[in-house]
């Protein structure tokens, strides 16, 4: 990572901050600078991003990412909740933030993102490996690695991690959410070469604010959207690399208070008030359905400068009409969130965060129509398949809840 978090002047700062728990269970002690088996396979380690595998012969899998730089990979079925195989992608003291597979020139492709920059791996590479198993962890060979611009942290050994990617299937392009001054790279995976960046001084963006989440939107004039630190949604035009509009969601929610809900364990806030001018608001996740976009994050006040569950925190979900980019709804609760996913079969979104338990919303609303405790205390990932219905939720301690339709099933281990 390039820069310090502004919110500290300590290590675990200066890589990729979520909000924490009420018991603050998460930190990065998990990044040990030992490398041995044994810590590799701790459950100490925390899932950042998950992904449902595309059913093939009938067998859909599921893999995670590690802060300790595992991949793993378990039958979604629950045969089993250990993993049938552990990747080492990157060495145990680098962190791995997301996970997604994608389609490209007729290859089944898994893309891994982190420290690392972004790994390349084919899909085949990984069903071989289960299908001649012999030790549970393996070693593949990425076939394309991207990295982002050189940065002077390099010469203190931090790389200038990538904590988010997406793609567009129409131009067969990738991007990448950093936290350098460039924020979001784009690679061509024809020529597996970086095409340019959505930042830098051409485009005022030039702040270093943290990316949480890159969103593509291909079928929507090759629309790009990238949040994070800044509390902001930025919209792109992904074909031209140019900015479009910056939404800040504190003042659009601040203005738009009509259509702003109070979650009602959220005693402190009350139906005509604002999120103070102190307040930092930070956009962690985005998803859509359709030309529905739905924004996740949470706020932080006070000198400290901890994210903490309290009178003076809150979090948000709110909702917004893409063609138009006019606001719809929005809701303020107590708890922070880190992730958010559409689901299908239930026509809802799904959130979770620093309250240990999963959030429905209604997709057309934004209303809140349920809760579904979770196993790990914060979650920071979420992914949903379609055929089986399913729900995967996963954080703190090495594991991940699956989760048929709101009713928890089975929990899978790393």
């Amino acid at each position: 990572m390039i820069r310090l978090s502004p919110f500290s002047t300590d290590f675990a700062a200066s890589k990729r901050k979520f909000f924490r728990s009420s018991t603050n269970e998460y930190s990065y002690g998990s990044r040990s600078s030992t490398s041995c088996k044994k810590s590799r396979l701790s459950t100490s380690c925390t899932l950042f991003g998950s992904a449902f595998s595309p059913t093939q012969s009938g067998k859909t899998y599921l893999v995670a990412c590690t802060s300790n730089g595992l991949i793993c990979v378990w039958d979604s079925t629950g045969a089993s909740t250990e993993p049938i195989i552990r990747v080492e992608a990157t060495t145990a003291d680098k962190v791995l933030y997301d996970v997604q597979f994608i389609e490209s020139s007729g290859d089944t492709l898994l893309v891994v993102s982190g420290d690392p920059g972004i790994l390349l791996y084919k899909w085949s590479a990984f069903l071989n490996a289960m299908d001649n198993l012999i030790d549970g962890n393996v070693v593949l060979e990425p076939i394309a690695k991207f990295k982002p611009h050189p940065s002077p942290s390099d010469a203190f050994g931090e790389p200038v991690e990538i904590n988010c990617t997406s793609y567009s299937a129409v131009d067969n392009m990738l991007y990448g959410g950093a936290g350098d001054a460039f924020g979001c790279y784009q690679w061509d995976l024809r020529s597996e070469k970086l095409v340019g960046t959505f930042g830098g001084a051409e485009n005022n963006r030039c702040s270093g604010d943290y990316l949480h989440d890159v969103l593509s939107i291909p079928n929507n004039n090759h629309l790009v959207l990238t949040a994070g630190e800044d509390g902001a949604i930025t919209f792109w035009d992904g074909k031209e690399r140019k900015l479009i509009e910056t939404m800040n969601v504190q003042n659009t929610m601040n203005t738009n208070k009509q259509s702003v809900s109070w979650q009602a364990q959220n005693k402190g806030f009350g139906s005509t008030q604002q999120w103070s001018s102190g307040s930092n608001l930070w956009v962690s996740s985005m998803d859509n359905k359709g030309d529905w976009l739905a924004a996740v994050g949470g706020s932080e006040s006070g000198n400290n400068m901890s994210l903490r569950s309290g009178p003076n925190t809150a979090g948000f979900m709110a909702t917004w009409h893409l063609p138009t980019r006019t606001f719809n709804s929005g809701s303020v609760t107590r708890e922070s969130y880190n992730a958010i996913t559409y689901n299908q079969n239930l026509d809802s979104f799904v959130s979770g965060g620093n309250n240990g338990r999963l959030t429905f919303w209604d997709s057309a609303t934004g209303e809140c129509t349920g809760r579904s405790g979770c196993t790990p205390s914060m979650i920071y990932t979420l992914s949903c398949n379609t055929v089986p219905s399913m729900i995967v939720a996963g954080g703190t301690g090495g594991s991940l809840d699956c989760f048929i339709d709101r009713v928890k099933a089975s929990n899978f281990t790393t």
